[in-house]
């Protein structure tokens, strides 16, 4: 199933407003994609991002989906959720660095929650490092602190960041 979105109009730095991003769920098919922009998306410095075992692993598992992000014919992004148990978790989401800042992030994980939704869940979760601008996304779209692990992340100068949970009632 695929879907098209139009950039946010009240987003100045979204794509053109000539632009549609085109969101489908994919499988295993699109592993050496979802590498790529995740190898392109996160610096090493946090350890963040999933070696392509990992990435493999997680998509085998029940209840699990990736989302793709299009633009014209450029895959630039992707979502990997879990649902289990009446709730969603986003495992992971990127946007390559050409493309972040342009609502692509908005509306793959607008699509999340409308799936989710209407697939019944109570609650969507994710955790994020305690640094990341994503967080001001993810607030945007109505999701609370709810927890935090001291320390969990490392930086390159072995400084340490918070993993924060965050959770959207639906």
């Amino acid at each position: 199933m695929s879907s098209l979105f139009s950039p946010p109009h009240d987003d100045p730095s979204a794509v053109n407003e000539a632009s549609i991003i085109a969101l489908e769920y994919a499988g295993m098919e699109k592993l050496k994609l979802v590498m790529a922009i995740m190898n392109s998306a996160f610096s090493p410095l946090y350890g963040e991002s999933w070696n392509e075992h990992q990435c493999r692993s997680m998509l085998c598992l029940p209840g699990t989906q990736l989302m793709i992000a299009n633009i014209e014919d450029e895959s630039c992004g992707f979502a990997i959720s879990r649902s289990l148990a009446g709730e969603e978790e986003l495992l992971m989401i990127a946007v390559s660095p050409q493309h972040q800042g342009h609502g692509i992030g908005i509306a793959l994980l607008e699509r999340l929650l409308d799936d989710a939704v209407r697939n019944g869940v109570s609650a969507v979760f994710l955790e994020v490092r305690s640094n990341n601008p994503a967080q001001n996304l993810y607030q945007r779209l109505g999701f609370e602190k709810i927890g935090t692990r001291p320390a969990y992340y490392t930086g390159d100068n072995k400084e340490k960041f918070d993993a924060i949970t965050y959770k959207k009632q639906l």
